[in-house]
């Protein structure tokens, strides 16, 4: 695509893709507050996990739909931000749009087939046969179809985060924080090193990523999104230089100090003093 062209999508695609970027905060959020106020808190082991599940399961089938679309409104949101990168650097994996794609459908996919298994299992733990936890653990173990899927899709999300946010910082659209910040969340998809925490960082992820796309960002936003060409997104310190270098270029340009050419010509202010003329005397 021409760069014109290129520019001219960015600019019609960004309201879209940012309010997909909200809207999966949205749905986000939706799923957690459903899953708390139904669940409560996380069960200490798989007895108690089945014995919730019968009790509270339209509660979790209502939190895994707003999470899938949360998942399916963020790859709207990081497919913008990838079409962007690789118009500006060629070098960008192209396998990333199938990863996009196929992740939330694997998510969604398996969400259903989990839940499908699980109520059976639930059912059969609650109907008969003792309430032991390692009885619970056997008839988990069966289920591994829709888990497999599931963590088939949250690695094709993990891969997503963390190759669109290192091409986008490496392109110039993202300054080094937010595709480092990027590619944290993409890793904590795979290493829970923050237990809870790779949410709440996604989000505030996708509100900075849809305040750029809308130009909204502090100080303005690389000089990459308007030239559609790779360029390094400027440091503090080299914006700060090029500040003070433009007020130091104005300062000299009007400096009250210098004087004013005098007025050769007549022209200009008038005295506010004028010259009395005397008068000749007459003999």
């Amino acid at each position: 695509m021409a760069p014109e062209a290129q520019l001219e999508w960015e600019e019609r695609a960004a309201k879209p893709a940012a309010a997909a970027a909200f809207a999966s905060i949205a749905f986000s959020i939706v799923a957690i507050v459903i899953r708390i106020a139904g669940i409560g808190a996380a069960p200490e082991d798989e007895r108690e996990f089945l014995l919730r599940f019968e009790d509270d399961r339209a509660y979790l089938i209502i939190s895994i739909a707003a999470q899938a679309i949360s998942f399916a409104l963020l790859a709207g949101a990081l497919y913008y931000l990838l079409r962007a990168a690789r118009h500006r650097r060629p070098e960008t994996p192209r396998f990333v749009v199938p990863l996009l794609t196929v992740g939330p459908v694997l998510l969604a996919a398996g969400g259903l087939l989990n839940n499908i298994a699980l109520a059976d299992v639930a059912s059969e733990f609650v109907a008969s046969g003792a309430r032991t936890n390692a009885r619970a653990e056997d008839l988990l173990e069966g289920n591994v179809v829709g888990g497999s899927l599931q963590a088939g899709g949250v690695l094709c999300v993990a891969l997503s985060f963390v190759l669109v946010s290192l091409n986008a910082m490496r392109a110039g659209l993202l300054s080094r924080f937010m595709g480092i910040l990027g590619i944290i969340v993409g890793v904590l998809y795979v290493l829970p090193l923050l237990p809870g925490g790779q949410s709440f960082v996604q989000l505030f992820w996708l509100g900075a990523v849809a305040m750029l796309f809308l130009g909204r960002w502090p100080g303005g936003r690389g000089p990459a999104w308007e030239t559609g060409e790779a360029i390094d997104w400027p440091s503090a310190s080299r914006r700060r230089e090029e500040h003070e270098g433009e007020m130091a270029g104005s300062l000299s340009t009007s400096d009250p100090r210098d004087p004013q050419p005098a007025d050769e010509a007549g022209e200009g202010e008038l005295d506010p003093a004028p010259r009395r003329r005397k008068k000749r005397k007459r003999r």
